[in-house]
């Protein structure tokens, strides 16, 4: 763990504000990383079909780094335009079929791997 000893504010923001490039490089690859562990608990949560047309699991994708309009930072994480119209039929079920939930599912059950990946990439940032 990295420690930090400072004499005074000026010192404090001085630096921070060096850090400033390692904690934003930090960031994305943080929550890259942390949302491809979501994207793998997911593709292993749906099921493939047979059929020949392209699957759910395939196309699964992370976006890149996002900011909201608040400032905070995200990227999403789950089926992409080509199967999203199919997806939420599982994911929500329909009058006809259950639910069968693998996009909250899967971050659900990631949180606790996420956390530990994106918390190893911000130790590191901050050790150089």
């Amino acid at each position: 763990m990295a420690r930090f000893e400072f004499d005074g504010l000026d010192e404090i923001i001085e630096h921070f504000s060096d850090m400033d490039p390692r904690v934003e490089e930090a960031d994305a690859k943080a929550l890259k990383a942390g949302g491809e562990v979501i994207a793998k608990y997911q593709r292993e949560l749906v099921n493939r079909s047979d059929k020949d047309q392209p699957h759910i699991q395939d196309n699964i994708t992370v976006s890149k780094p996002y900011v909201d309009k608040d400032g905070g930072k995200y990227v999403t994480v789950g089926p992409n335009k080509k199967v999203a119209w199919r997806a939420k039929f599982l994911e929500y079920g329909t009058s006809k079929m259950p639910a069968y939930p693998f996009i909250e599912k899967g971050a659900t059950e990631a949180e606790d791997e996420v956390m530990d990946v994106m918390e190893e990439i911000y130790f590191e940032a901050m050790e150089r």
